[in-house]
């Protein structure tokens, strides 16, 4: 009888297709390396089983490193099993299954994403096999979406642009980190030694994401370093209401210029003024009356925050919990992989339309959740559900890429069953998930301007009105938050008369940008448009930052361990290595372009472009290829001689 063969991308997801196949997996089963019964065969890789050849199996002569061998593109890329006992072993069991005469189909059940799609096509690739395959594709592990995915399953050559893209993806990798490390390498690697005292030539990793990303990292010490404080001054009144006896601050207000700026201003710092300029204005002031100008009382909403996508997931349990941006990944794909939530990694802040039907299944399912039970109520009494197809903050399948954002599932479990890391994560997508479904909070602001001899002095404040979806989940605050005012400012009113009970100097010194933690690195490689000026190359690479999800936290963390960066374990702040500097300025000095945010973003544009058969993978791989011997051609220009870079380093 005819089989089906599914294979998974690690065997901790193949326990969930086997239940549904009906297939109980024993020990022995998990040491053989698959199970199987009358109708299907399950079996799985353990992430990536095969890799790409090193440049000396195309020729030995390359296992020398030598500037005049570069650079290196093959006509053809070769590939390999990854050369551990475990990956060989497991690639032979399932290239046996493939090849197996019973087999008539394969079913993909790797990760539904760019870098599932590769592990699963390498593998079929070098099977040999020639048999017929269909792709699962998955944004959720429970029993029910698992059943639709298989039933669904789409012929694999659906899914060949997605294949395309994820070999362009490796292949520029392996001609950047090849091709640009062996060059940097021969040509400064002793000088670099010799730099930092070390005993023996250093090896320079170049990668295209990795270069860009320390670049990002050493180009923020260097402003913090250089970075000159300045101080500037502001006047603050305080004023006693002669009416209703409320006592109240405001800040001193620059006239609106008309024309040209006044002397004492300076661009970008419009609400401050030289010590001298301040102290003259408030001698003036002094011994006039003052009158309230104007009260404006609105009430303001506040919406929801969108969903987690997972940058923004590694952000804020970086700042609620300060999880480091990878284990806060580990933790997510483990509860993926528990049921517990959707495809974690994900850039989709949104839900697709086709997931709205879902969403009472899923309330459902986390209202037998003690922790969320009462929440889930507040949402059915409030009768019909906030999000609906027509939802466009929430539902928009224009802004979904492979996968829309980070939800729960149907599926729950008690939390003291989860460790504290993975409770604290969970609770977080369950409460930015639920809190869509509550109301707007409302604000009372208050803005009250206060005029003395002719200058305005400003206040404000700001109530909570209505607590609305801020009852469940409150975002962590933004920085430099606007001061308010406690006192009760609605009761003022217009033409008040006003006692000036002081007129103080306010000084203030100009602060330089903060460090990097992993957490903000991980959202400014996600949001690299911000650096780009041109609005139409903005428009055109917005959805395609620095790396991908999938890949942003191995970065950071591959530049720690090759000793590029230091990441202090309790603050998560990221602060560059002698090293990591001195490659960068290296960089600089030849190839700058290496480090422009703008450029790696745009390869990262690519590679979507071909997922999206806007262009084809040829057209790419030419790019590519041109731009690696163009680059390799300007280092071997570059001086030669290695120039006592960064000597400061304090």
């Amino acid at each position: 009888m005819a089989k089906k063969l599914y294979i998974t991308e690690k065997p901790s997801v193949a326990g969930s297709f086997a239940s549904v196949l009906g297939i109980d997996i024993s020990k022995s089963d998990r040491s053989r390396g698959y199970a199987e019964n009358d109708q299907a065969i399950i079996s799985w890789c353990y992430g990536h089983l095969v890799t790409m050849a090193y440049p000396e199996e195309y020729d030995p002569a390359y296992k020398s490193w030598r500037v005049a061998h570069l650079p290196i593109i093959p006509k053809e890329y070769k590939y390999k099993v990854i050369d551990e006992a475990g990956s060989l072993k497991q690639f032979e069991v399932i290239k046996r299954l493939m090849n197996r005469p019973d087999v008539d189909m394969i079913y993909s059940c790797t990760d539904s994403g760019r870098e599932g799609e590769y592990i699963f096509r390498l593998v079929y690739q070098l099977s040999g096999t020639d048999k017929p395959a269909k792709r699962v594709w998955l944004s959720a592990h429970t029993e029910e979406a698992i059943k639709k995915g298989i039933a669904e399953a789409k012929d694999l050559s659906e899914y060949d642009s997605l294949s395309q893209a994820a070999y362009c993806r490796a292949k520029e990798d392996w001609l950047f980190g090849m091709n640009f490390s062996r060059i940097y390498t021969c040509r400064y690697g002793k000088g670099l030694s010799s730099h930092l005292k070390e005993n023996r030539p250093a090896v320079i990793a170049i990668g295209r994401v990795m270069t860009c990303v320390l670049g990002l990292v050493v180009n923020r010490e260097l402003e913090i370093r250089n970075f000159v404080p300045r101080i500037h001054y502001g006047i603050v009144g305080t004023f006693l209401s002669q009416k209703s006896g409320i006592e109240y601050k405001g800040k001193w207000q620059p006239p609106k210029a008309k024309g040209k700026k006044s002397a004492e201003m300076e661009e970008g710092d419009e609400k401050y003024l030289s010590k001298e300029d301040a102290q003259n204005i408030m001698a003036r002031l002094q011994g006039h009356s003052a009158v309230v100008k104007k009260v404006e009382t609105k009430a303001r909403k506040e919406q929801p925050p969108l969903l987690f996508n997972l940058a923004e997931l590694q952000s804020e349990a970086n700042k609620k919990y300060k999880l480091p941006v990878d284990k806060t990944l580990e933790i997510a794909q483990s509860l993926y992989e528990k049921k517990l939530i959707s495809y974690p990694r994900t850039d989709s802040r949104v839900l697709s339309t086709d997931i709205v039907a879902e969403l009472p299944k899923i309330l459902n399912g986390l209202h037998k959740n003690a922790a969320f039970k009462d929440v889930v109520a507040r949402i059915k009494n409030f009768g019909k559900l906030a999000v609906n197809k027509s939802s466009k903050r929430f539902v928009d399948d224009s802004k979904v890429t492979d996968h829309y954002a980070i939800i729960p599932t149907y599926v729950t479990t008690d939390l003291s069953r989860l460790n504290a890391d993975s409770r604290n994560v969970y609770s977080l997508i369950v409460k930015r998930f639920l809190a869509i479904f509550y109301p707007p909070a409302v604000y009372n602001t208050v803005r009250v301007e206060t005029e003395l001899a002719g200058e305005v002095f400003v206040t404000n404040s700001k109530t909570l009105k209505e607590a609305g979806w801020k009852e469940i989940y409150e975002v962590s605050p933004a920085k430099n938050e606007e001061e308010l005012s406690a006192a009760p400012l609605h009761l003022l009113s217009k033409k008040d008369p006003v006692t000036v009970t002081a007129l103080d100097l306010e000084e203030k010194e100009t602060k330089p940008p903060a460090r990097f933690s992993d957490a903000s690195l991980i959202l400014t490689m996600e949001k690299a448009g911000k650096y780009i000026e041109d609005e139409e190359l903005r428009e055109q690479i917005k959805t395609c930052g620095i790396g991908t999800s999938a890949t942003r936290a191995g970065i950071i963390k591959k530049l720690q361990d090759i000793g590029y960066i230091k990441i202090n374990p309790k603050t998560r702040i990221i602060t560059p290595e002698p090293k990591g500097e001195a490659i960068v300025e290296l960089v600089r000095q030849s190839a700058p372009e290496l480090l422009n945010p703008i450029l790696t973003a745009s390869w990262e544009k690519g590679l979507c472009m071909v997922q999206n058969k806007e262009i084809t993978a040829d057209v790419f791989e030419a790019k590519l290829e041109g731009y690696v011997r163009r680059t390799i051609e300007k280092v071997k220009r570059a001086p030669a001689k290695f120039n006592n870079v960064y000597l400061n380093q304090g």
